[in-house]
């Protein structure tokens, strides 16, 4: 991680719609962000700079099997994430995305990615008429998903569930180009978390900015990309991808870069095309 560019001046935080969470900053780090296990796994429930997996190295990608409770990670048949080459033309709908209510977003560094969790439940997704809820998203430098053998700049995932604890991860591409507002308000954030090595949270945040119109998705059944790799996630990955500022995304990739799984056999499994 090169953090070097927290050294400069961040505005007050007041200015900027974070509050400080300083009396959680231990609670964050011991204890689940969600009650449903299943999400946790989702999450990346890990402490701070976790020593059991990494990226790299001998706590690498090849040896995450070898971790307590991730034996998926070695033997899954239905590992994410893929190469996107073949799709199949589905007349099942694509996700209807209801991002519509401003919520406080909670920021934190888990020591693998930056993970923004919403306080509220609000924000969700249509699934085959059923309800799922934005647990929580967070970020990847290159993606991990590619399009043809392409990797794009990044890629976000939002990590939803339903009532049964059923999990649907939405994710989508970051490319460089247009500012995105939302993104500036929450990379503030994570600037500021980074440089307390504590909680922050954004106020207020309208969560439609980060999915806008995205017709398109290509849809298959995977697993978490983490440990313990848990299968039986449903993956929603648009092909329209969501753009940033050159600015904003070194902000991501100074604290994070090479954080991304590497690509998976797809198997025999299906990647389905929706549309709206």
């Amino acid at each position: 991680m090169n953090r070097h560019y927290l050294a400069t001046a961040i505005l007050a935080v007041s200015t900027l719609g974070f509050s400080a969470c300083t009396s959680n900053q231990q609670a964050l780090k011991d204890q689940p962000t969600d009650a449903n296990a299943t999400v946790v796994a989702a999450q990346d429930n890990n402490s701070v700079h976790h020593p059991k997996w990494s990226y790299v190295g001998n706590t690498g990608p090849e040896y995450w099997g070898d971790v307590e409770g991730a034996n998926a990670c070695k033997i899954g048949k239905q590992q994410s994430p893929i190469n996107i080459t073949n799709v199949t033309a589905s007349s099942a709908a694509a996700p209807v995305i209801n991002y519509n209510q401003s919520t406080d977003v909670r920021i934190h560094d888990n020591g693998h990615t930056v993970v923004y969790t919403p306080t509220t439940e609000d924000n969700t997704i249509q699934l085959d008429n059923k309800r799922y809820v934005l647990k929580q998203f967070h970020y990847h430098t290159p993606s991990e998903h590619q399009f043809g053998s392409q990797n794009y700049p990044g890629e976000i995932h939002f990590v939803h569930a339903n009532s049964e604890g059923n999990l649907a991860v939405m994710g989508i591409m970051l490319q460089i180009g247009e500012a995105n507002d939302v993104l500036r308000v929450l990379l503030n954030g994570t600037k500021i978390t980074t440089l307390n090595d504590d909680e922050f949270t954004a106020n207020k945040v309208d969560l439609s900015a980060l999915a806008p119109v995205m017709p398109t998705f290509y849809h298959y059944s995977g697993s978490l990309t983490t440990p313990p790799c848990s299968e039986q996630v449903q993956w929603y990955v648009s092909k329209q991808p969501l753009t940033l500022a050159s600015d904003q995304f070194d902000i991501m990739s100074d604290l994070y870069e090479g954080n991304n799984r590497p690509i998976q056999p797809q198997g025999s499994r299906k990647v389905e095309q929706l549309s709206n």
